[in-house]
């Protein structure tokens, strides 16, 4: 009796360590789980330099989030923010799907790069085929997680591109997605084609507004295969969001 009850209490050491462990180091943990689930996702590196998690509260704060340009591209950042603020629905921990209740951004910046006439969103955007097949299934059960909305509002951004005498500083307007709901995989086909279509969509729109003056004489043509592509970008984006609508029954 007196060896089972040494034998339960060194149990419960190690599994309080195991737990002080785990909590102590969440921040970490997940920073390097956001890091790489993104870039496997995105096919180039995701980068966040802290997280700061608050249980108690129910809030998460991500500071110096950044996604890097594709390769064939400059080596800037493609995408930036100084910080995402996440709230969590505290109930919804008990429940069988974890819900966001919202994502808030601080000071959003987006690089619109142009190689010729392909951008490096658009070949972001090429690894989510507007018809979304399953993802690979990840090892181990995997939480469903549901995100009452996304909205990021007063998106700077820069212009480049040969096509251009130089950079130029523009306000890419405003992203909204609607609800999304599924595994960590499947959330990340659910959002980042929609997104990136948003993106191209604002980004292609502020690019055809370019006075004359500053574009290369070369430029034109270009000009007018861009204005094809926010067409195109326009019924992309209401494609996606008409499927995942009919997909979540909205």
């Amino acid at each position: 009796m007196k060896k089972l009850f040494i034998g339960l209490l060194v149990l419960a050491l190690l599994l309080g360590a195991g737990l002080y462990y785990l909590v102590s180091n969440l921040d970490a943990i997940v920073k390097q789980g956001i890091e790489t689930a993104g870039t496997d996702a995105l096919g180039t590196e995701v980068r966040v330099d802290a997280v700061a998690i608050d249980l108690s509260a129910g809030s998460a704060t991500l500071s110096g989030f950044s996604i890097a340009n594709p390769e064939g591209f400059s080596n800037q950042d493609m995408v930036s923010f100084d910080e995402l603020s996440v709230t969590l629905d505290l109930a919804s921990l008990r429940s069988d799907v974890i819900r966001i209740t919202s994502i808030r951004s601080v000071n959003p910046y987006v690089l619109y790069e142009l190689q010729g006439t392909q951008s490096n969103i658009d070949t972001l955007r090429a690894r989510f085929p507007a018809q979304a097949s399953a993802p690979e299934s990840a090892p181990g059960p995997q939480p469903v997680i549901g995100i009452d909305a996304v909205t990021i509002s007063g998106i700077q951004g820069s212009l480049q591109s040969d096509l251009l005498t130089t950079p130029i500083n523009v306000n890419l307007g405003n992203v909204n997605l609607p609800a999304v709901q599924g595994t960590p995989p499947e959330l990340a086909q659910q959002i980042a084609r929609p997104l990136l279509t948003q993106l191209a969509r604002n980004a292609a729109a502020a690019f055809s507004d370019i006075p004359a003056s500053q574009l290369r004489d070369s430029a034109g043509q270009a000009v007018e295969e861009l204005q094809g592509q926010l067409e195109q970008a326009e019924e992309a984006a209401r494609s996606a969001a008409d499927e995942l609508r009919n997909r979540l029954g909205l």
